[in-house]
């Protein structure tokens, strides 16, 4: 799910300085609904293409954390019912039973045995999901980058 300006601009004025982090790039922020592996995007596509779901409001906080020992997040809640829905659309794109559901926007990755000073930071904002996208994930010496494959409305 793509971010609104007024929550990127919010996250951008975290202080995001901090040595030992890898912090994600501002044009990266997404919330993740689904992850796929070695999968035929052209299949992928369509099935994505056939998804039918209702928006949902996302509300970020209320305070930046860790995702295991080495992802710093901002938490999103309220977009469980969306993933639950994409995640049936796209069962037959995954190898295993999907992991839990954490809604979550990623900050950064932890170096290990770093203490990262926004953790425990307030955070907050609302805004209204309405439009998913499908994104392709490359590995690249600077850190995953995302293209855009394909975007369709929520209804």
């Amino acid at each position: 799910m793509p971010l609104p300006e007024v929550i990127r601009t919010s996250l951008l004025n975290l202080d995001r300085s901090q040595e030992g982090i890898r912090w994600s790039a501002p044009e990266q922020w997404h919330i993740t609904i689904q992850f796929f592996e070695d999968v035929d995007i052209q299949k992928l596509k369509c099935l994505f293409l056939s998804i039918r779901a209702r928006g949902v409001v996302a509300t970020m906080g209320p305070r930046i954390t860790r995702l295991g020992q080495e992802v710093l997040v901002v938490p999103v809640d309220g977009v469980l019912p969306l993933a639950e829905s994409v995640q049936a659309m796209m069962s037959s794109q995954t190898s295993s039973k999907p992991l839990p559901y954490i809604g979550h926007i990623t900050l950064g990755r932890i170096k290990k045995n770093l203490t990262p000073k926004l953790e425990g930071s307030s955070v907050e904002g609302s805004f209204q999901v309405d439009r998913l996208i499908l994104v392709e994930s490359q590995v690249t010496p600077n850190g995953h980058k995302h293209s855009i494959v394909e975007s369709q409305m929520l209804l």
